[in-house]
């Protein structure tokens, strides 16, 4: 039989605080009140426990069994909404129904869960198979009170990224003319326009991405401090489509190629402007010792890991300044 003891509600708090210093509260049940009496399980078999404030006397009870949580094990995921998504290489160490039956546990609401196999071609596409549900791929996410519209398995977006475009987002000053490079659905441009005013133009090859960019615009514009020119174009493009050196700051977010475009950085910056730069890496002393390869005349002000990518992999952001 569980035993208790009864303090005074004001002295409740006090109680608990000397009973836990000395772990005798037992947690298996559950703390509740009668009147303005407080009822608090004990582990002990004695009669009285001596308290800062006097002697109280230990009963026998019957309180609330505590409820359990069930520990259960889902491997890295991303959770969008009412999908889930899952890395291929989770499926090689779990049995697929048991998986699922977790996943159901974790997120009863869960309409569709799908298995990320990899991302394709120039428009980076994640190819994606149903593991279970329906074919969800029509979603919208939040980010930082920004709505964003989202099409699984067309164009490339990774929640992981939006305390990223949060931190970018605070860096930038009033007035500043930024060319997000590689821009998907407005990821870094949403989160610039709402921060500052300031002007973005915001480029992505991808079509589908390019109209769901236009309408993310379209479903954050009152809250927009900052103008957006929202562009359709290969990269190799933008030098013969805007002023060279318009740029203060130039964002490009395409980890596995972002080096190849160096010289489209250079024309569109002005001299003194940041280029932030994500690329994949083994480590930073890698990524540093890339970059000033590529960048050798330019100023590198930091390289930091944003993502794990895969095992002793990461992405990692690098800030450059052009000389």
């Amino acid at each position: 039989m569980p035993r208790c003891v009864s303090v005074d509600k004001n002295l409740a708090e006090r109680a608990i605080k000397e009973l836990n210093s000395m772990y005798l509260i037992d947690s298996d049940y559950s703390i509740t009140r009668i009147d303005n009496k407080v009822i608090i399980p004990v582990k002990v078999n004695i009669d009285k426990i001596m308290l800062s404030f006097g002697e109280i006397l230990v009963f026998e009870c019957t309180p609330p069994t505590k409820k359990r949580r069930v520990s259960i094990n889902i491997p890295s995921h991303d959770f969008l909404g009412e999908v889930v998504i899952l890395r291929r290489n989770v499926l090689e160490n779990r049995d697929p129904d048991e998986l699922i039956n977790s996943i159901k546990q974790v997120y009863p609401r869960v309409k569709a869960i799908w298995v990320k196999d990899e991302t394709v071609d120039t428009y980076r596409k994640p190819v994606l198979r149903l593991l279970w549900g329906e074919e969800v791929k029509d979603i919208v996410v939040k980010e930082y009170g920004l709505t964003f519209r989202v099409k699984l398995g067309e164009v490339y977006y990774n929640p992981r990224l939006a305390e990223e475009h949060h931190r970018i987002a605070n860096s930038i000053k009033p007035g500043e003319v930024i060319v997000d490079a590689f821009s998907g659905i407005g990821g870094f441009t949403l989160h610039i326009a709402f921060r500052a005013p300031c002007l973005i133009i915001a480029n992505d090859i991808n079509p589908v991405a390019y109209e769901l960019l236009v309408e993310n615009i379209l479903l954050n514009r009152r809250r927009l401090k900052g103008s957006i020119i929202p562009l359709n174009n290969d990269v190799m493009e933008l030098p013969s489509i805007l002023r060279l050196g318009i740029a203060e700051r130039v964002l490009a977010n395409l980890p596995l190629e972002s080096l190849k475009f160096s010289s489209i950085y250079d024309e569109l910056m002005k001299p003194g402007g940041i280029l932030h730069l994500y690329m994949l890496s083994s480590s930073i002393y890698d990524a540093k010792e890339t970059i000033l390869e590529v960048f050798e005349s330019w100023i590198l002000r930091e390289c930091r890991l944003v993502l794990e990518y895969a095992p002793y992999m990461g992405i990692f952001r690098c800030d450059l300044v052009k000389p």
